[in-house]
């Protein structure tokens, strides 16, 4: 019976610390982070894997990214960071394919900062000059207030300084004076802000009055407004106050490289911040 008696009193002290309330509720700690986004500007190879190898926690990954693709900004823990960016070709790669990395590079980020992080060159000494880098840029994105905010990236490997005008129509002419001039290769313009509305990207190359990119592709993306009701938030383009836009421009692919097939060079928008 006394025996009894003791697993009784056990089983019921267990109960009661199982009914005991929690100090909940809990909350992941906050930490600080910097952000970072990646793209592939490499015309001569087809997709690559972005990997931090000295971390587990808050070290985002970017995998298969072709080409112009591109990443949104997610948390990075800040400091001295270790970036290698692998060969990815997709299917049934081989070791070797796995194993190949291009860039392994040491970086270091501050903690609420953004960065816009490059893979850009060519792989191949067959295709020419300049080799591959890792470019990193810190976005010091602006408040557009009522206006829309853009910037110009140069990531054109192979065509030298660029000028970049704006226009509101494609059949519009190119202005004597370019809105961003003389953008060297790797090189970043400052932010300019437009009232909202309709925004064509008119590239030439500094050395001709041509315009090297084509298609509905140079044109902003207009973004939309938000609805509440429908619980959605607004997305960011040349017809929403308060957005922030980076204009990246590139070059063609290197045929039969692996690359999408992108015959001429071209410009890929990111939204650097949507409106509120």
């Amino acid at each position: 019976m006394r025996v009894k008696s003791i697993g009784l009193a056990l089983i019921g002290a267990l109960v009661a610390v199982g009914c005991k309330k929690d100090g909940g509720p809990f909350f992941a700690p906050e930490v600080p982070l910097a952000y970072t986004r990646f793209i592939n500007a490499i015309p001569d190879n087809g997709s690559v894997d972005f990997r931090f190898v000295d971390l587990l926690e808050y070290s985002p990954s970017a995998i298969q990214v072709a080409f112009r693709g591109f990443t949104p900004y997610q948390g990075t823990a800040p400091g001295s960071r270790h970036l290698k960016v692998f060969n990815n070709p997709g299917g049934s790669p081989s070791l070797d394919d796995v194993t190949l990395f291009f860039l392994d590079e040491q970086l270091t980020f501050e903690a609420d900062k953004y960065y816009t992080i490059v893979a850009v060159g060519y792989s191949k000494s067959s295709s020419g000059t300049p080799s591959l880098v890792m470019n990193v840029y810190e976005d010091a994105i602006p408040d557009a207030a009522g206006n829309v905010a853009y910037r110009v990236v140069n990531l054109a490997t192979g065509l030298g300084a660029v000028n970049v005008s704006l226009t509101a129509a494609s059949s519009d002419a190119i202005p004597g004076t370019a809105d961003f001039a003389s953008v060297a290769y790797l090189d970043q313009s400052a932010y300019l802000t437009k009232a909202t509305g309709a925004q064509w990207f008119r590239v030439q190359q500094t050395s001709s009055a041509t315009e090297i990119v084509s298609g509905n592709g140079r044109q902003a993306p207009a973004g939309s407004a938000g609805d509440p009701l429908a619980q959605l938030s607004t997305r960011g383009g040349s017809g929403q106050a308060g957005s922030v836009v980076t204009a990246f421009v590139f070059p063609a692919a290197i045929s039969g490289s692996g690359a999408p097939n992108v015959t001429s060079p071209s410009v890929i928008f990111t939204i650097d911040k949507h409106p509120r």
